[in-house]
């Protein structure tokens, strides 16, 4: 009989270890379900914020407007005055010229100064590019980068500027 008496004892200690796994299962599908509705609020916040950011540039960005004058040209130097007609502070960083009439490359210039910030309505008066020297025979594109990605061109024919002032 003692042996009958062990597997009795055995049986029914294993009934209780049941329950309690079953507890800890819940506990850890619990916790897993809670974790992953967590993570997926987190990135769907930062999902929402980059949007938000990324419409706000855009905005932003549809707002720069550039009028570019023909100051003077002492020497063959091009001078021009660069007005901020738009709504939004612009910052220009690089310039690129094309010159059509010379060996026909694309040269990225860095601005002669610091970079121009011009806030809405503002002028920067005789902006001169650097090694750029403007004859009745000049044929070339100039494009203004902004901070922001936009790009302002002007067309340089002779001794004229395109697009005019439509001023």
């Amino acid at each position: 009989m003692p042996c009958l008496r062990s597997k009795y004892a055995l049986r029914h200690q294993s009934k209780g270890i049941t329950n309690v796994l079953g507890a800890i299962l819940f506990v850890l599908a619990i916790v897993a379900l809670t974790s992953i509705i967590a993570v997926v609020s987190i990135e769907y916040g930062g999902y929402v914020r980059s949007a938000d950011y990324l419409s706000s540039v855009d905005r932003e960005r549809s707002h720069e407007e550039l009028l570019f004058t023909h100051a003077s040209d002492i020497d063959g130097q091009l001078k021009l005055n660069i007005t901020n007609i738009g709504s939004e502070t612009i910052t220009l960083n690089n310039i690129l010229v094309h010159n059509k009439s010379g060996t026909g490359a694309i040269e990225v210039t860095n601005m002669a100064a610091l970079p121009i910030t011009l806030n809405p309505g503002m002028v920067q008066v005789n902006y001169r590019i650097p090694g750029m020297i403007v004859t009745p025979a000049t044929n070339c594109t100039i494009v203004f980068v902004s901070s922001r990605g936009n790009s302002f061109i002007i067309v340089i024919q002779g001794l004229e500027i395109y697009p005019p002032n439509p001023y």
